[in-house]
């Protein structure tokens, strides 16, 4: 342990040790008011216990006693404004050391913003939380006990996208609906392609209801058609490209229409060279991203098992 970490633990031990003397007090108080400004002053001793940690590189300890101050201003002083900051604060710290305890302090205040009307800062926490379970794995406990992280991801996801949508942040919350059918379709065991779908045609529509988004529209009908031809349904993906060149008269000719077009007819056509060759075409000029070449792999699986009568086709190759 470095020097600066050794001294800051002594300086933040010592806000504790008095913070805790001052609650001991606080119980043989006789009046409520003097009761109360010995928790506001261990809550705020609390605090500089954790802003001592922080300093001193101690991010659980500093979560820990963010978090005591929180409860204090939660429970003993009905002050959800100082409550949600600790809670935050708390949240902020333990992401350094422990993903789950960070997951637990935001959720915490995500119920005391929205109890205040502050929808937006919900809103961020709570796609805060679905990142968290995102890249972290974490699985459920408690009431999520059985919860995969990506369940737990998919349903802080679309919390966060409602909350947005309360406010008309349109944007974030078409951005966290965006990742909800992106972990459904590609990360969820077993996928779940026909939400995606959905997802992804509402979010295209939503685009062309903007002067400033309805150019987003023509990625977002295509990746709704690669759900459908991941998921087996070549009439579905072909009638919903029939939808999306009706609401959009300029998608069959964009490169995300013809490229969507051109799967269509290799998959009915059991035709992987076409698939190949139109993989490649668009790939030269529009990089295909991770997602989109999980979708095509998909896809290709299912042309070579239908042109090798069901047998195993073994790797993939998109080109």
């Amino acid at each position: 342990m470095s020097a600066l970490a050794k001294s800051q633990r002594g300086k933040a031990e010592a806000y504790v040790a008095e913070a805790e003397k001052t609650l001991s007090k606080s119980k043989t108080a006789w009046f409520s008011s003097s009761k109360e400004k010995k928790v506001e002053d261990a809550a705020e001793l609390y605090e500089q216990a954790a802003n001592a940690y922080k300093v001193g590189g101690l991010n659980h300890e500093a979560g820990d006693c963010y978090k005591r101050a929180a409860e204090l201003h939660r429970d003993k002083l009905t002050n959800p404004n100082e409550a949600s900051k600790d809670f935050s604060n708390a949240a902020s710290a333990y992401k350094k050391s422990s993903p789950a305890d960070a997951i637990s302090a935001y959720r915490s205040a995500i119920v005391l913003l929205t109890d205040m009307g502050r929808i937006t800062n919900a809103a961020k926490l709570s796609k805060e939380c679905g990142e968290l379970y995102e890249n972290e794995g974490i699985e459920g406990d408690g009431d999520d006990a059985g919860k995969s992280s990506v369940v737990l991801a998919i349903e802080m996801y679309e919390q966060a996208s409602e909350l947005f949508g309360m406010e008309d942040a349109k944007s974030q919350s078409s951005q966290c609906l965006a990742k909800v059918a992106e972990l459904c379709s590609a990360e969820l065991d077993p996928p779940d392609l026909i939400r995606a779908c959905r997802i992804y045609e509402d979010l295209g529509r939503r685009c062309l209801d903007s002067n400033l988004l309805k150019y987003n529209a023509k990625g977002y009908f295509l990746q709704s058609t690669l759900c459908h031809l991941a998921n087996g349904d070549a009439v579905g993906a072909s009638q919903a490209l029939d939808r999306y060149d009706t609401l959009d008269y300029t998608f069959a000719e964009a490169r995300e229409g013809k490229f969507a077009r051109q799967l269509v007819e290799c998959v009915e056509g059991y035709d992987p060279e076409g698939f190949g060759t139109a993989c490649f075409e668009f790939d030269r000029i529009s990089k295909l991203d991770p997602w989109k070449t999980s979708m095509l792999v998909k896809v290709k699986r299912q042309i070579d098992d239908g042109e090798d009568g069901g047998e195993d086709g073994g790797d993939v190759d998109l080109t």
